[in-house]
C-alpha cells in the first residue's frame, strides 16, 4: 500500500507539473519551432520531471534528460520510454562525446547555472553541425516591481536575468548561429498574471487551475500587445554551423 501511495503521488506530481503558465507558454514556443525525425537523438538539459521529454520521445530516435536534483531524475524514472533515459548530471559538464545529438533542448534552465556561458559551450560542443538549439530563458523585464524580482530571485535561486541582446551575445560566443529569439509573456497583463501566480503557488490545486484559465486569457493579451521586445521569458532557436564537420552518433 505504501509504494502505491507514492507512485500515485509522483504520478499527481508529474501531471501537475503541465498545468503552469509558464511552462505552457515555454513548451508552446519549443513545439512550433523544433524540427525532429525518426533517426534524431536529443537531449534535455535539466529536464526536471521530464515532462517535456516524455512529450518528444516518440518522435525521435533516442531522447536523453539530465537534471542536477536527483529526485526528480527518480520521478522522470518512472515515466520513461524504451528510448528514454535519465541521469543525475551538471550542465556545465556534460559527459557526451563531440558532435553527439541533434538537439539540445533547455527549458528554464539557463538562468539558474553558475557559468551559463560555459554550459552554452558545451551544449555547442555535443550538438553535431547544422544541429538545432532550443531554449528558453527568464528575462523579467517587463516586471515594473523591483521587489517582487528580487522575491523571484532569491525564491528561484536565479543567477541572472536575460534580455535580448545578452542571450544574442552568449550564444555567438559558444560559436552559435541565431535564428530566432523571441520575447514570451509581453503583455503588462501576463506581468500581472506572473505576479499573482507566485502567490498562489504554494497552493498547488489553486496554481494548477489558475494556470489552466491563466494561459489562454495571456495568449489572448499577446495578440494585443503588438511586437513587443520585452517579455518575461525569452524564447530562442538556433543552430550549430554546418561546416564544423561531423563525428559518430551517441
Amino acid at each position: 500500500m505504501r509504494k502505491i501511495k507514492h507512485k500515485l503521488a509522483r504520478l499527481y506530481f508529474y501531471f501537475g507539473a503541465w498545468a503552469n503558465v509558464f511552462r505552457l507558454h515555454e513548451m508552446n514556443f519549443l513545439k512550433k519551432h523544433i524540427e525532429i525525425s525518426r533517426n534524431d537523438g536529443i537531449i534535455d538539459i535539466a529536464c526536471g520531471i521530464g515532462v517535456f521529454t516524455n512529450s518528444l520521445s516518440k518522435r525521435a530516435r533516442s531522447i536523453i534528460g539530465l537534471d542536477l536534483s536527483f529526485n526528480s531524475i527518480l520521478i522522470a524514472n518512472h515515466f520513461k520510454y524504451g528510448n528514454m533515459c535519465f541521469y543525475q548530471g551538471n550542465a556545465e559538464y556534460l559527459g557526451h562525446r563531440d558532435e553527439s545529438f541533434d538537439s539540445v533542448i533547455s527549458i528554464c534552465a539557463l538562468e539558474h547555472f553558475c557559468d551559463s556561458e560555459k554550459s552554452l559551450r558545451e551544449m555547442f560542443r555535443i550538438l553535431r553541425p547544422g544541429g538545432q538549439l532550443l531554449i528558453t530563458v527568464d528575462s523579467f523585464a517587463t516586471i515594473n516591481d523591483p521587489e517582487f524580482v528580487k522575491f523571484h530571485k532569491k525564491f528561484c535561486v536565479v543567477e541572472k536575468y536575460f534580455t535580448a541582446e545578452t542571450i544574442r551575445n552568449e550564444l555567438r560566443e559558444a560559436g552559435f548561429e541565431i535564428d530566432i529569439v523571441k520575447p514570451l509573456m509581453t503583455s503588462p497583463f501576463s506581468a500581472y498574471i506572473c505576479r499573482l501566480a507566485f502567490r498562489i503557488m504554494k497552493w498547488p490545486h489553486l496554481f494548477n487551475i489558475y494556470s489552466i484559465v491563466a494561459y489562454p486569457m495571456t495568449l489572448i493579451a499577446e495578440a494585443f500587445s503588438g511586437n513587443n521586445r520585452e517579455g518575461i521569458i525569452i524564447g530562442v532557436y538556433a543552430h550549430k554551423p554546418k561546416f564544423c564537420g561531423s563525428i559518430g552518433r551517441i
